[in-house]
């Protein structure tokens, strides 16, 4: 009796330490689905900046060329709609910049929050972790 006790005691040992791998196997999956699920709010977050970006880079060229509009109106000689075509693209020249900058930023932004969202996922519990899973 004493033999069969001990063998059976390593089995379950054996197949309790089989089933930790596959739970963690499993995890692997829900995992790999909280990473894909934190990295589209990151995108989305990402989109609705560079939304706002445009919508305000369109706003300001607006309000600037209604100004350019009014003054051509006004306008009195040959001289002042040169000094209306230079201010407006001088305007458009450092709006431009302005936008790509505010956008490369942007977009930055949305990288660093998707690489924190991975190193989030990797740098969980040992037992509960991403890392485990990849290494079972």
């Amino acid at each position: 009796m004493n033999t069969q006790t001990s063998r059976t005691v390593p089995s379950i040992e054996a197949s309790s330490a089989g089933l930790s791998s596959w739970s963690l196997l499993a995890d692997l999956g829900r995992q790999q689905f909280i990473l894909a699920t934190e990295s589209a709010c990151a995108v989305f977050r990402g989109s609705e900046t560079i939304r706002k970006i445009q919508q305000q880079a369109a706003h300001h060229a607006a309000l600037q060329h209604d100004a350019a509009a009014q003054k051509l109106r006004n306008q009195s000689g040959p001289s002042d709609l040169l000094v209306i075509q230079a201010d407006l693209m001088l305007s458009n020249l450092q709006g431009a910049t302005q936008y790509w900058q505010q956008l490369a930023a942007a977009m930055i932004k949305t990288q660093v929050d998707m690489a924190a969202c991975t190193s989030q996922v990797l740098q969980t519990a040992p037992e509960y972790g991403l890392k485990p899973a990849l290494e079972a």
